[in-house]
């Protein structure tokens, strides 16, 4: 059975406790013989319509470390840039925090950053440009240290067109209207901001929607630490199939530069046979579409998988992503103590937050004594 790294993990979709979420992350590894993983947190996740940098998870960037030091020595973590405390008409001072934030998230234990600063409602949230001297001091010191970054940039180009956008996606803000930055713009500020920071260890995540623009693929995997991560949406999935005699030569051409993902959570428990379906559907579509050439549906639509070479099924399901990470960084427990703390005083006192932060605080503080959870270890 092929051992997997699925880069591609979070944590913050659904009202499960960490404690709960143990065991469900634990059953899906074993399900799809994951051996190692990412954890990568999304603190501002902002929905069009609502209250901008509101729409947020302050615990996040703790459960990441979190879920890492519980699946140690096999799990990373990436941290998510925080906004909810700057001012950000002052651009010098956001510039100066964000340089703060990923000095102190290196130090402490992260593994790399994720960005969700390409999508398009946190872009128009932020006000930013990818190519912004906002971001310059974090992606010089990031390029200077070699510290990956893993991106959101975009959505499939049908949701800026308003009667390609079901009800479902419109609710959940995914319909980008004219005050947005159009697909295409977003894929030349990331390359403008690549040619400002050409060594970055830079990866996109749900192959960049790249899918739809090989012209901007070609020009984004021509920069030497450019990287793509494979996760769904299946759109990515369905176009390579629509034009098999130009991708496939592309993941062969590339094949040392793709990691493979999922992109799912902790879901919920309802009952076994709804659970094994949404923990399933994601990795069996990417796998199957990777490993098989047999007729499958996903999302309503029929697929043959491309049964890649071995070596290079190899490459994307393992051995990139832990060839670029290596091994874990160490995590300061006490540094993620304090934090529990801090963040105890401001959650409401019957929250799911303030009963994952007693239970992360008093589990940290457990690891820190004895290296291991008894009841987990």
């Amino acid at each position: 059975m092929r051992k997997i790294f699925d880069g591609h993990l979070h944590t913050f979709r659904f009202k499960v406790s960490v404690r709960e979420s143990i065991d469900l992350f634990r059953r899906q590894f074993e399900r799809f013989n994951i051996k190692k993983c990412t954890f990568l947190s999304l603190p501002c996740d902002p929905v069009y319509g609502r209250t901008g940098l509101e729409v947020t998870d302050s615990t996040d960037n703790i459960k990441s470390i979190y879920f890492k030091k519980i699946f140690s020595p096999d799990a990373y973590a990436y941290a998510g840039l925080e906004y909810k405390h700057l001012d950000l008409k002052d651009t010098k001072a956001v510039a100066e925090d964000l340089l703060r934030q990923v000095k102190e998230y290196k130090k402490v234990g992260f593994d790399g950053m994720k960005m969700y600063e390409g999508h398009p409602n946190m872009h128009q949230v932020l006000g930013y440009k990818l190519t912004d001297e906002v971001y310059d001091l974090y992606l010089d010191y990031c390029e200077k240290e070699n510290f990956p970054i893993i991106m959101h940039l975009a959505n499939p180009p049908y949701m800026w067109e308003f009667d390609k956008v079901d009800e479902y996606w419109r609710n959940r803000g995914c319909y980008f209207g004219p005050e947005f930055p159009t697909f295409n713009d977003l894929h030349k500020e990331v390359i403008g901001m690549m040619e400002k920071h050409p060594k970055l260890n830079f990866t996109l995540a749900h192959w960049g929607f790249l899918t739809f623009n090989k012209e901007m693929a070609e020009k984004f995997m021509s920069f030497e630490n450019t990287k793509l991560d494979i996760c769904p949406g299946g759109d990515n999935f369905f176009e390579v199939l629509e034009d098999k005699e130009y991708w496939l030569p592309f993941i062969e051409k590339y094949q040392d530069r793709m990691f493979y993902g999922t992109d799912s959570y902790n879901f919920e428990y309802d009952n076994e046979e709804n659970w094994l379906r949404a923990t399933g559907a994601r990795p069996e579509f990417v796998q199957r579409w990777l490993s098989e050439d047999n007729e499958y549906v996903y999302a309503g639509k029929t697929f043959k998988g491309v049964k890649l070479p071995k070596e290079i099924q190899d490459k994307i399901y393992f051995d990139n992503l832990y060839k670029m990470l290596g091994e874990p960084n160490q995590v300061d427990l006490d540094y993620f103590i304090t934090k529990c703390d801090e963040l105890l005083k401001t959650v409401d006192e019957n929250s799911l937050d303030r009963y994952n932060l007693w239970c992360m605080k008093n589990d940290f503080e457990t690891m820190k004594k004895k290296g291991v959870l008894e009841y987990y270890g």
